[in-house]
């Protein structure tokens, strides 16, 4: 890993039927908490509501493995529950982050986890 260059951020968000806040505000805070870091942004998947299968989660995992490119990577959520709200799979989804090299990171409490 390069410790001297910026991290590379892949943005995630999942849509809730009762959101209050647009996926775009989100991640419009994402995007903006990547450039106070002076972290480097890869890009942004969005699951869509009712997709139970999570296949942008699997795409944005995918891309982290093959564009990371030795640096250090980054999964960076509004908050924590954009990943999931059941603790088994959150753990399952964290994981597949954590094989491609990366971590999640949470803009809402400015905490990491692998």
């Amino acid at each position: 890993m390069t410790d001297d260059a910026p991290a590379f951020v892949f943005i995630y968000d999942r849509e809730f039927a009762d959101d209050a806040e647009s996926s775009e505000s989100r991640i419009s805070a994402c995007r903006e908490y990547a450039r106070l870091m002076g972290w480097e942004v890869a890009g942004q998947w969005v699951e869509p509501q009712g997709s139970g299968n999570r296949l942008n989660w699997r795409g944005m995992a995918a891309a982290m493995a093959h564009q990371g490119n030795g640096r250090k990577a980054i999964c960076l959520v509004s908050g924590w529950d954009r990943i999931s709200i059941d603790p088994q799979e959150w753990v399952a989804l964290r994981r597949l982050v954590h094989r491609a090299g990366g971590m999640c990171w949470s803009v809402d409490t400015a905490s990491s986890v692998s």
